[in-house]
Formats: structure tokens, C-alpha cells, sequence
């Protein structure tokens, strides 16, 4: 589960960074910030340089956030790839040559030894003489491109395929032998994650020790706990203030992914009093997207208990959505009332439990581990072939697929991987499963057996030549 490696392209606004973001994500098909749930404004997104991926900042959304300072966000980029990435591409406007924004981003980059590649974009409009003021800036060889048309692209790949790191053997995922629990605990600041860090690997439990990790000095803390191994892993300042106070969120998102590539199970945390925001809401689908398993921590329960308890005197503030939905609510109901709130707010995470903690206090903290105990073990499970596909011929004969007027028939049905459970299903015609008939499959198959807090992947596949063995 190592991250992939991180390339950030950062410039003064307007030299086109978005654009050059955009084409090289496209390549890919899988790009993350198209999945419900995860961040739309265009914060990450992956990509590939000759069959080597890598993940791609999108250092544009800075700039609006200083649009009235454009020194600031050139700083405030600059320092962003340099804290975070492996790579940095640093991009100047070809048609109006170098400036003092751009002078200034350069001598930051001289005192980093992270390798950098710079580029002259909008080659369609390069003024001759500016190649030459490129190389005054000594960061090597400027290499002229035109974004907006993808002419000489290809020589930026071939560029990072130099410098990004051979792909190393992909990890057996298919029987797990691990039997350490990796963990990463996420969430937006000031929630809680620290006392809730503090409280799972605090004295009472056995720390073995501090190992570093990724090139980014992520830490990850082996403990016990009960007879069960984990490891917590984290990054460089998941508990820390930003440097920069405005790319608070940026930071807390970036890192988060990071925690998440490196983790078998999700703990994200979130305050009671404000349900699952925008944020959590990227956070949870960045999980649901990566395969992880998933345990919602409804922090601070003791501040929402004390407003049930006086709504109209309490001091405390909760989210209007929390309000509407928790009207009628009692301390006896709450916790019940609360997780069904979550579920209905985003549905696509409904599979993950839902512990109510007082982090600060160590209360609710053992039911998490055993809850992330579980969430792994169902995240592990495999269903024997014959046993599947009796399950899924019950479902199918219960609820017969048909579309346009033409009928589904399941073949075969075999599970290819864990961590999360996948399952392929032979069918005659793929475009005839309809997306009700998927979710109603799942919910078959999670009453069946227990995917708690695991997402599920059902993949549809054609009858291959000679298969006619039914469901």
C-alpha cells in the first residue's frame, strides 16, 4: 500500500496550470475526483508517464484564494510542492517571458533538492528570446509546450518518466498474509484526532515503537491492543498546522489521501455537532474510492448530548441539517438517530458503523478498535465459489433481471480478490444490468454475508466462449 509517487505543478496564476492539469489526467481513465462524494474543485487528480503513475496536484485552486496578492500565492505554491511532492513542475508563461513572480519561485526552488522540471507553456505564442530568459533561471533546460493544444506533451512525460521511480512488485492482495491491521485516522482539524490518536496508542496500550516511513517523514506507530497487532500510519502534519493558514483544507485533503493509500482501514472523525461536512464527505468518498474500510467516529458526543439536553440555552451550536434531523431525538435515542442521519446524508458510505466517542476522556475508544478489528476481518473475507454463486442463483430466481424487454442471465459468479471483496459476474450482455439490480445484488450479498464497514466491487463480464455453467 505505498503511495504513489507526487508531482506538482505550481506558477503565477493565469500561465496554465489547470490546462496542463487537465490533459494529463485525462489519460487516465480513472481519474479520482470524478467519483461521487470526493472533491470537485480539481485539488488531485492521477496520471501516467509511460506506464508510470503518479498522483498530480492541482496548485491552481491557490490562486484564487490570493487573488489579490498574486506574490502570496506564488509563496503559498511553492511551498506546497516542496512540503508535499517528489517532483515539481514549475511553469512559466512563454508569451510573456519571466517576471519577478516568477524570479522569486525560482530561487525558492534552488535551495530544495527535490529534482524540478520547467516548462515554458503556450508555445503557440512563445516570443523568441524567451527560451533564453528560461535558462537564466538555472533550473536546467526549459522545455516549451503548448498546454491547450498538447503539443510536445509527450516530451513532460517522457521528462517525469525519468524521474519517477521504477514500479515496484504489486502487493499479493489476493490472501493476505498481513495479519497487522493498518490504520489511518483522518478528518478535518480540530475535531479531535489528535486525543483520539493519543487515546488509542496512550500508555494503558503497548507502543512498540516509532518507525520512519514514506520519503515525506510519515510516522507509522505499531501498538497492541487486545491480542491485535495495527499499525497507526500518518503523514507529515496530519496533526499539525498548516504553514499556511488559508490552504488549511488543501492540506488536511492532500494529506488525508496520503494516510488512506497507506492504510487497510479508515477511521474518520468528525465532530457531533456538525455532522459530515463538504470536506468529510471528499474524505469518506476518497475511502470508498481507494477500497478501504470504513469506521465513522462521531467525536465530541458529550457537547451534542448537552444540547439535547437544553436546546434553547445551550451554548453549543450544531449544524441546521443536525437540527431538523435530530427534532424529536432524545439522549436515549440519540446515537441511533444520529448514524441513521449520516446514512441518509450520503448513502454511498451507508455500510460503514457508526461509534460515538469522547476522544479527550478515552470514551467509546476501545469500541473503535473493535469495531476496526471487524471492519478488517470483513475486508479480508472470501466466499467459497459454490457457496456465492447458490447465494446469488437465490437472488436472481427471488428478483429475475431483465432490460428492454430482454433478460439478464448470470452464468457464473466468483469472488478474484479481497481488500475490498471483488466479485465477477459472467453474464450475456453486461449492458443489461441495470443499477437497481446491482444495488439489490449487493444488498443481497451484505445480508448474506457480513461486509460491515467494507465497500463491495461487483464487476460484470460476458460469457466467454464455451461457458455455459449457470449461476
Amino acid at each position: 500500500m505505498n503511495p504513489l509517487p507526487v508531482v506538482a505543478i505550481i506558477g503565477r496564476p493565469n500561465v496554465g496550470k489547470s490546462t496542463l492539469f487537465n490533459r494529463l489526467t485525462r489519460s487516465r481513465r480513472a481519474v479520482v475526483d470524478e467519483t461521487p462524494g470526493v472533491t470537485r474543485d480539481r485539488l488531485y487528480g492521477e496520471g501516467e508517464a509511460f506506464g508510470k503513475p503518479f498522483r498530480l496536484i492541482d496548485t491552481s485552486g491557490l490562486d484564487a484564494a490570493f487573488k489579490d496578492d498574486i506574490n502570496r500565492a506564488a509563496q503559498v505554491q511553492s511551498e506546497l510542492a516542496i512540503d508535499e511532492a517528489d517532483i515539481i513542475v514549475f511553469m512559466l508563461d512563454g508569451a510573456d517571458g519571466i517576471n519577478q513572480v516568477d524570479q522569486e519561485i525560482a530561487d525558492r526552488l534552488h535551495r530544495t533538492a527535490k529534482p524540478v522540471v520547467l516548462v515554458a507553456n503556450k508555445l503557440e505564442s512563445l516570443q523568441k528570446g524567451r527560451m533564453d530568459e528560461a535558462w537564466e533561471l538555472r533550473l536546467g533546460e526549459p522545455l516549451p509546450i503548448s498546454a491547450i493544444h498538447g503539443t510536445q506533451v509527450g516530451d513532460l512525460l517522457e521528462r517525469l518518466n525519468e524521474l519517477l521511480p521504477a514500479m515496484p512488485a504489486e502487493d499479493d492482495e489476493e490472501e493476505p498474509e498481513d495479519e497487522v491491521i493498518r490504520v489511518a485516522v483522518v478528518g478535518r482539524p480540530n475535531v479531535g484526532k489528535s486525543s483520539l490518536v493519543n487515546a488509542i496508542i496512550g500508555e494503558e496500550r503497548s507502543i512498540v515503537s516509532d518507525v520512519a516511513g514514506t520519503t515525506r517523514d510519515a510516522i507509522d506507530t505499531p501498538f497492541e491492543h487486545q491480542g491485535q497487532q495495527y499499525v497507526l500510519v500518518d503523514t507529515a502534519g496530519i496533526r499539525r498546522k498548516a504553514k499556511v493558514e488559508e490552504a488549511l483544507e488543501y492540506y488536511t485533503v492532500l494529506r488525508s489521501i496520503e494516510a488512506i493509500e497507506r492504510a487497510q482501514v479508515v477511521i474518520l472523525c468528525i465532530d457531533a455537532r456538525d455532522g459530515l461536512t463538504a470536506q468529510d464527505k471528499r474524505i469518506a468518498g476518497m475511502a470508498h474510492e481507494h477500497g478501504r474500510g470504513l469506521v465513522l467516529v462521531v467525536n465530541k458526543w458529550d457537547l451534542l448530548l448537552e444540547w439535547l439536553a437544553d436546546r434553547e440555552n445551550s451554548t453549543h451550536e450544531v449544524s441546521e441539517i443536525l437540527d431538523r434531523r435530530l427534532y424529536r431525538t432524545t439522549a436515549r435515542t440519540a446515537a441511533r438517530d444520529y448514524a441513521k442521519a449520516l446514512r441518509q446524508d450520503v448513502p454511498f458510505i451507508s455500510y460503514a458503523p457508526v461509534i460515538v466517542t469522547v476522544a479527550i476522556a478515552a470514551e467509546g475508544v476501545d469500541k473503535v478498535l473493535a469495531e476496526t478489528a471487524l471492519v478488517a476481518e470483513h475486508h479480508s473475507f472470501r466466499v467459497p465459489t459454490p457457496e456465492l454463486n447458490r447465494t446469488v442463483r437465490e437472488a436472481v430466481d427471488a428478483r429475475p433481471p431483465s432490460r428492454h424487454g430482454k433478460k439478464l442471465k448470470l452464468l457464473y459468479a466468483t469472488q478474484v480478490r479481497v481488500r475490498p471483496p471483488t466479485f465477477v459476474f459472467f453474464v450475456n450482455d453486461p449492458e443489461l444490468v441495470h443499477f437497481s439490480f446491482e444495488r439489490y445484488l449487493e444488498n443481497r450479498l451484505r445480508e448474506t454475508y457480513n461486509f460491515e464497514g467494507t465497500p463491495l466491487r461487483l464487476v460484470w463480464r460476458a460469457r466467454r466462449d464455451g461457458e455455459d455453467e449457470p449461476a
